[in-house]
C-alpha cells in the first residue's frame, strides 16, 4: 500500500469518526466541505513526499557519483594501498597493488600479506602488526604513521624494494589497518650508484691528495737546497765585494756604481732568499696555542720598527686590543707585515697616521690596520697578496713581494680572511678576521 492511499484511509477515518457521520444529523454541506479540505491535506502531504523523494534520488545520485570518484582515485592511485584486518589477511587492495606483487585482484583477496614479503623479514612485520592492532586507538589517528622499509616479494618470486606506511582504520567494527606501498627500487639503485660514486670520488681525492703532498714535498726540498746552495756563494760575492772596496776603491764614479749595484743585488738576491724560506716553512704544523696579549705584541712590532721611522713624524695607535689563544710567531708575522707595510707606504706623508682597530663579532675578530698612505688602485687588490706581487715601482718602493702572501697564508690557516681596502693617495685599509678560539680548527690544519 503506497503513501498516498494510507493518507486517504486516514481521511476516510476521520470523516467516519466526526460526531453524526452518517447518521443524518449534520447538513451534507458540512460533510462535503470537511471531505475537501482533506482532500486538499492530501494534495499537500503528495507534493512534500514528491519533493523529499526527488532530493533522496538527488543525494543518492551524488553518494554515488563520489563513490565512483574515490574508487578510481583508490583504484589508480600511484601507490599501491592494501587493507589488512587483525591476522594479516588482504581484504581489499587496488590495483597499482595487484601490479605490485605480480597478481590478479582475485589471487590475492584472502592471502596472507606476510606470503610476500622476504623470508627474513616476516618475523619483525608480523611483531609490527600485533602492536599495531594492540593500540587501536593510537594507531586510528590520522597523524600516527608508521614507516618500514622492507624487501618484498613477486608472485613470481622476484624482489623489490617497498617502503611501507601502516595506519589504522575505525571503519565497522572489526579493527583494520591499511598500508600504503611505495616501489623504492629506482631510489635505493640511485643511493647505491652514490655511494659507489662517493666512494671512488674519496679514493681519487685521496690519490690527488697523496700526489699534491708529494709534489709539495720535493717543491719544499727544492727550495731548501737552492737556497743552501745559493747561500754561500752569496756570502762569497759580499764578503769579496766588500774586500774590494776596502782594499781596492774604485779609481772613478762609475766603477763605484757598478760595485754599490753588485752589493746591493747580492743584498737584495739574500733577503729574497730568506723570504721565500719564510714562507715555506709557514707550512710547519702550529703545535703550540698560547694566550698573547696583542696590545704588548703590537707595541713589540713598533718598537722594531723604529729603525724605519727614524727622522720621521709617524703616530701609531691601537684600540684596545683583545688576548687570543694563538702560535705567537704566526700573530707577530701578520702584524709586523701589515704595520711594516702601512710605516713604508705612508713615507711620502709629512706626518704618518696608523691606525689598528677591532671589532669583537660572534666567533671572530675582525682587525684593521688603517693608514693614510699612498694607496692603490682598487681593481688590482686581487694581485696583492699574490707570490712575488708588486704594485708600486722598486725605485719608489723597496720589497721583495713576500709579505703579503706570507701574511695571507698564516691567516688561511686559522681559517680566516684577509682582504684590503683602498683609494689611490688617499691611503689604505687591510682587514684580518680571525677566530676567537682557533685551537678548535686547527687540528687537522696540514697543507
Amino acid at each position: 500500500m503506497n503513501s498516498d492511499e494510507q493518507l486517504r484511509q486516514r481521511a476516510e477515518r476521520r470523516i467516519a469518526s466526526q460526531p453524526g457521520a452518517g447518521s443524518g444529523q449534520e447538513p451534507a454541506s458540512n460533510q462535503w466541505q470537511f471531505a475537501q479540505q482533506q482532500e486538499h491535506e492530501l494534495h499537500v502531504h503528495r507534493m512534500e513526499l514528491e519533493i523529499q523523494n526527488e532530493e533522496l534520488r538527488r543525494a543518492n545520485q551524488q553518494l554515488e557519483q563520489a563513490h565512483h570518484r574515490y574508487a578510481d582515485l583508490f583504484e589508480q592511485a600511484p601507490v599501491g594501498y592494501v587493507i589488512l584486518d587483525d591476522t594479516g589477511v588482504i581484504q581489499q587492495i587496488n590495483q597499482t597493488g595487484c601490479h605490485q606483487l605480480g597478481a590478479m585482484h582475485r589471487q590475492l583477496i584472502g592471502r596472507r600479506f606476510s606470503l610476500f614479503i622476504a623470508t627474513d623479514q616476516r618475523v619483525a612485520f608480523a611483531a609490527l602488526l600485533q602492536q599495531l592492532f594492540q593500540t587501536p586507538a593510537r594507531t586510528a589517528q590520522p597523524s600516527n604513521i608508521y614507516r618500514r622499509e622492507l624487501q618484498m616479494l613477486r608472485q613470481d618470486g622476484s624482489e623489490w624494494d617497498a617502503q611501507i606506511e601502516y595506519a589504522g582504520l575505525t571503519e565497522g567494527t572489526r579493527p583494520m589497518i591499511r598500508a600504503t606501498l611505495t616501489d623504492v627500487g629506482d631510489l635505493k639503485r640511485s643511493q647505491r650508484e652514490v655511494e659507489r660514486l662517493n666512494e671512488t670520488l674519496e679514493q681519487q681525492v685521496e690519490r690527488r691528495t697523496f700526489q699534491v703532498q708529494q709534489l709539495h714535498e720535493e717543491l719544499q726540498t727544492f727550495v731548501y737546497s737552492v737556497a743552501h746552495d745559493m747561500t754561500r756563494p752569496l756570502r762569497q760575492i759580499q764578503g769579496f765585494s766588500d774586500l774590494l772596496t776596502r782594499h781596492y776603491p774604485p779609481s772613478d764614479e762609475k766603477s763605484a756604481r757598478y760595485l754599490s749595484y753588485l752589493k746591493l743585488a747580492t743584498t737584495q738576491m739574500g733577503e729574497q732568499m730568506s723570504a721565500l724560506l719564510a714562507f715555506f716553512q709557514s707550512n710547519q704544523p702550529i703545535n703550540h696555542l698560547q694566550p698573547i696579549d696583542l696590545n704588548r705584541l703590537i707595541q713589540g712590532v713598533v718598537q722594531e720598527l723604529a729603525s724605519e721611522m727614524r727622522g720621521r713624524e709617524v703616530s701609531i695607535t691601537h684600540d684596545e686590543l683583545p688576548t687570543l689563544e694563538a702560535d705567537r710567531q704566526s700573530l707577530l708575522t701578520i702584524f709586523s707585515n701589515l704595520i711594516a707595510n702601512a710605516v713604508k707606504f705612508t713615507r711620502p706623508r709629512p706626518q704618518a697616521i696608523i691606525h689598528v682597530g677591532v671589532q669583537e663579532q660572534r666567533d671572530t675578530y675582525l682587525f684593521s690596520i688603517h693608514d693614510n698612505g699612498v694607496g692603490f688602485d682598487q681593481s688590482t687588490a686581487r694581485r696583492l697578496f699574490g707570490l712575488f706581487q708588486r704594485l708600486h715601482s722598486e725605485r719608489d718602493f723597496e720589497g721583495q713581494g713576500m709579505g703579503l702572501a706570507l701574511v695571507r697564508r698564516i691567516v688561511q690557516r686559522y681559517q680566516g680572511r684577509v682582504w684590503a681596502e683602498s683609494v689611490p693617495d688617499q691611503g689604505s685599509v687591510f682587514w684580518v678576521q680571525l677566530p676567537k678560539n682557533p685551537s678548535e680548527l686547527l687540528d687537522d690544519a696540514r697543507w
